[in-house]
């Protein structure tokens, strides 16, 4: 069992696993949070094999 990081940007997408654990969910967030502030950030997703989404987040999303 495995979280999975999934980063895309303007140029790429990558993939990081993470421990299924608190620590392991916890090291996820924190690189979500370092690749977030960089430039051509769109969004990250973090599934679980067991849970599925776990979280999203998109900045091309618009709200109406």
């Amino acid at each position: 069992m495995k979280y999975e990081l999934i980063l895309q940007t303007a140029t790429c997408d990558s993939f990081s696993t993470f421990a299924h654990t608190r620590e392991g969910l916890t090291a996820a967030f924190e690189r979500l949070d370092r690749e977030r502030l960089k430039e051509g950030f769109q969004c990250a997703k973090i599934v679980s094999d067991r849970d599925g989404d776990v979280f999203v987040l998109d900045h091309n999303f618009v709200s109406a």
